[in-house]
C-alpha cells in the first residue's frame, strides 16, 4: 500500500472515532473546537501538504482531494484545507508557521486596516489569510471586530481590523487564493454531496409508505437516479481541479466550482424532498450537511461567479469547446 493510500485510511479512521455528528453539532452552536483540532494536529494531519524536512508528509494535490472528500463527507467543522495550503505558502518563503487553524478568505485596505466580509470558518480558526489584489496578509482572528453572518449555526463571520495587529504576516508571493478556495470548497462539496446521497437511499429504503418503502416508487426512484448523477459529475469535477499541481489552476479550479455548486443546489433539493419535513429537524442528520453545501457554495464564488470565468476565456480561444477543454483540463 503507497503512502498516500495510507495516510487516506489513517484520515477516515480520525474522522470515524473523533468527528461524531453530536460533536459537530455542538461545534456549530457555539461549542470550542479547541480540542478536535489538538486531535488532528497530534495526528499529523494538519501539515499533509508540507515536505518531510518540515514534519509534513509532502502529499500530493490528488491525494488532499481525497482527504478533502472525507472532510466534506463527516462535515469535520474546521478549515482544514485552507490550513494545508496557507501552511505551504508560508513554508515556502521561509517564514515561521503559526499554531492553529486558518482560514482563507478575500479582504480589502480599509484605511490602514483590513476587512474581510465573509471568512468561512471564522468561528473555528485563529488566523485568517485576507488576500488582497496587492498581496496577502496572515493576520490573528483574536484582534478582529467580529460580525456574525445571521445564518443559524453558520461559523461564517465578517471581520474587521482598523489597524494592521501585531504578529501579522505578509506573504509577497503571488498566488491564486480564489482558485485554491474554489477547488478545495468543490472538493467538500463533492465530499459532502456523497454522504447526503448515503443518507438519502438509506431512508429511502427504510421509510414505509402504503405498506412498502418510499424508494420503491418510481417517482422517488427517477429522482435518486438524478441525485446520484449529480454527486458524482461533482466528485468527477473536483478531481479535475485537484489534479497535477500542488497549486490549483484557473480554468480547472473553476470548471469544478462552477459545477459543484451547482449541483449542490439541485442535490439538496432532492434530498430535502425525499426526506420531507424530517430533514431540516435539529435531530436528523441530513441538515448538518444540506446546510454546508449551500455554504460551501457561496463561499469564493457560487456558479454564477466562475462560469463567465470559463465562457470569457474559451471565447479568447480559437477551437472548439473541447478543444479548450483539452488544453485547460488535467488528463486523467
Amino acid at each position: 500500500m503507497s503512502l498516500d493510500n495510507l495516510i487516506i485510511d489513517a484520515f477516515g479512521q480520525w474522522l470515524d472515532g473523533e468527528v461524531t455528528a453530536e460533536r459537530v453539532r455542538g461545534i456549530d452552536l457555539g461549542e470550542p473546537a479547541d480540542g478536535l483540532w489538538r486531535s488532528l494536529a497530534e495526528h499529523g494531519f494538519a501539515d499533509v501538504l508540507l515536505p518531510e524536512e518540515l514534519g509534513g508528509a509532502a502529499a500530493s494535490a490528488e491525494t488532499a482531494c481525497h482527504l478533502l472528500f472525507a472532510t466534506g463527507g463527516a462535515a469535520l467543522p474546521l478549515p482544514l484545507a485552507s490550513t494545508w495550503w496557507v501552511r505551504l505558502a508560508l513554508a515556502e518563503e521561509g517564514l515561521a508557521l503559526p499554531e492553529g487553524p486558518i482560514a482563507l478568505a478575500s479582504g480589502e485596505s480599509v484605511g490602514h486596516g483590513l476587512r474581510c466580509h465573509s471568512v468561512p470558518f471564522a468561528a473555528q480558526a485563529e488566523w485568517v489569510l485576507a488576500a488582497l489584489p496587492e498581496g496577502a496578509w496572515l493576520v490573528p482572528v483574536e484582534s478582529a471586530q467580529r460580525r456574525a453572518d445571521g445564518v443559524y449555526a453558520s461559523a461564517t463571520e465578517e471581520l474587521f481590523w482598523p489597524d494592521l495587529p501585531e504578529g501579522a504576516l505578509r506573504l509577497s508571493s503571488a498566488k491564486d487564493w480564489s482558485a485554491l478556495g474554489a477547488a478545495y470548497s468543490a472538493a467538500l462539496i463533492a465530499g459532502a454531496a456523497e454522504r447526503v446521497l448515503q443518507l438519502t437511499l438509506d431512508y429511502a429504503n427504510t421509510r414505509q409508505q402504503f405498506g412498502k418503502p418510499v424508494g420503491t416508487f418510481q417517482a422517488i426512484q427517477q429522482q435518486l437516479s438524478v441525485l446520484a448523477e449529480e454527486v458524482f459529475a461533482a466528485r468527477m469535477a473536483a478531481q479535475l481541479a485537484l489534479r497535477g499541481p500542488t497549486w490549483p489552476q484557473g480554468i480547472p479550479a473553476a470548471v469544478a466550482k462552477a459545477r459543484c455548486a451547482s449541483a449542490a443546489v439541485r442535490i439538496c433539493r432532492i434530498a430535502h424532498a425525499v426526506f420531507g419535513a424530517i430533514g431540516v429537524t435539529e435531530e436528523c442528520d441530513l441538515q448538518l450537511y444540506t446546510r454546508r453545501l449551500y455554504a460551501w457554495r457561496s463561499d469564493f464564488g457560487s456558479e454564477a461567479c466562475w462560469q463567465p470565468v470559463v465562457g470569457r476565456a474559451a471565447l479568447r480561444e480559437s477551437g472548439d469547446s473541447l478543444a479548450f477543454l483539452r488544453r485547460h483540463l488535467p488528463a486523467a
